[in-house]
């Protein structure tokens, strides 16, 4: 699997392509595709995390260019992208309501022989998820803003609930200690290693 990380969405958030066999993946559209250097001919799926601003800002846009791609995000931050208050992007400088035609993940999305998990975090938004991929023996979690190295996103904000994400945490500390974290801001980790140094992995 290759994973590449364009850490140029708002508020230097992180959108990911992932490359696994003959299928793309992006993961949280932050970032304009006509700006990127890759040549991506066919894209399978748009994963979302979550429904703020800057990591879907340009939804709109993949939608627009690979129609035929299916869109994934929880239905329980549908009225969060919905609003231009709760989603942040006045933030941005933006008054921007989001309404595009998506699927909820539940536990998993299939493509053919690829599953991929799909493990509901909430916490930071209601509908926060975080998307592991298996290949070849190793594991590759999505976290959106659920959880960063060293830290843990926010829970202050219209959906959050830090009780919720003590919860959320609780699940992905069970994951094996190899599996690579790949966050919606900042650097990628391990769970070995959050379970090392992030203060709000201990027990």
């Amino acid at each position: 699997m290759k994973i590449k990380c364009i850490p140029r969405g708002p508020l230097a958030s992180n959108m990911y392509l992932a490359h696994l066999n003959n299928d793309w993946f992006v993961i949280d559209p932050s970032v304009d595709p006509d700006s990127l250097d890759e040549e991506i001919k066919s894209l399978t799926a748009v994963l979302i995390t979550h429904g703020h601003y800057d990591h879907i800002k340009y939804i709109d846009k993949w939608h627009s260019k690979f129609p035929d791609a299916l869109i994934f995000m929880s239905t329980d931050d549908a009225s969060l992208a919905a609003d231009p208050r709760t989603n942040c992007s006045y933030m941005d400088g933006a008054a921007k309501t989001f309404d595009f035609p998506y699927e909820d993940p539940k536990d998993a999305v299939r493509f053919g022989d690829l599953s991929i998990r799909v493990i509901k975090t909430p916490g930071h938004t209601m509908g926060s998820v975080c998307y592991l991929f298996s290949d070849e023996g190793k594991d590759y979690l999505f976290t959106g803003d659920t959880i960063f190295a060293g830290s843990i996103g926010r829970t202050d904000m219209a959906g959050g609930s830090f009780e919720l994400m003590q919860k959320s945490i609780k699940v992905i500390r069970k994951l094996s200690p190899e599996t690579c974290v790949f966050p919606g801001h900042g650097p990628d980790s391990t769970i070995g290693l959050e379970i090392r140094y992030n203060p709000f992995f201990a027990e």
